[in-house]
């Protein structure tokens, strides 16, 4: 199968956890749930270190400068910090009960903030695939991992704006299919064979920014405030170890 169609099918899955707010509904799984999200998001960290650590090799391997793959990984670290600047500051996770209601205005801007980032998860996706099939599918689990516990917290936002569980889903899953303009771009600046280093170090540094910006700081947070450090720093380490042993042991 085409690097393409892998990366489509890929964003296909990413997409399915804009469905997962339909388990939310029921009262009872959804309070279950909403308490352990955080620790999925802290495994997720741990994927994506890794993956942002292979992709930083490389970009290094690939690259005939130095320069330019250092370069390649501050610019994506730079573009994810500048998206985040530019867009609503909405894009949170939710633990427990919270002490305010959302908007309607918050729930737009939920909405547009997320298509714009799911636009840049599209996009580093697609080097990761082009780097070796391994390290794609370990891409793709964690920005799904990742997504999961986006797209349950923004579940929460719009339902709390006053959006029905049905307009919330169906929102959810079409803002999700901006994936596809993410990897269409990726795929056109890919076809110049000089830009493959350039979209690794562009990807590897785009999952650093991720976890730096948002997936440490919420899981520092968390643990500090339910004193949950055992649990976090587990969490972390197991995705860690399974993601390393998956590169290493499955074949190419």
């Amino acid at each position: 199968m085409s690097p393409i169609l892998i990366s489509i099918a890929a964003a296909v899955f990413v997409m399915s956890a804009s469905l997962t707010g339909v388990i939310f509904t029921n009262q009872a799984i959804g309070a279950w749930m909403r308490q352990r999200l955080t620790y999925l998001a802290t495994f997720s960290a741990g994927v994506l270190t890794v993956l942002a650590y292979h992709l930083v090799g490389e970009a290094f391997h690939e690259s005939t400068s130095t320069v330019l793959a250092v370069a390649s990984v501050v610019a994506g670290l730079v573009m994810l910090e500048v998206i985040h600047h530019v867009l609503p500051d909405t894009h949170h996770h939710h633990e427990a009960p919270v002490d305010h209601a959302h908007t309607t205005v918050d729930g737009r801007r939920v909405l547009i903030s997320d298509a714009v980032h799911n636009v840049t998860d599209g996009f580093l996706i697609v080097p990761a695939f082009l780097v070796d099939w391994k390290i794609g599918i370990a891409a793709t689990f964690g920005v799904f991992l990742h997504e999961l516990v986006q797209e349950i917290s923004e579940f929460f936002v719009l339902q709390e704006a006053g959006y029905s569980n049905r307009k919330a889903l169906a929102l959810n899953f079409a803002v999700s299919s901006t994936l596809l303009i993410g990897i269409a771009l990726a795929f056109t600046l890919a076809s110049f064979e000089a830009f493959v280093a350039i979209l690794s170090g562009l990807a590897a540094g785009g999952f650093l920014a991720v976890v730096v910006r948002d997936l440490l700081p919420h899981a520092l947070s968390s643990a500090k405030a339910h004193d949950k450090w055992l649990q976090h720093i587990t969490a972390a380490i197991i995705g860690v170890l399974i993601m390393t042993s998956v590169i290493v042991f499955v074949p190419n």
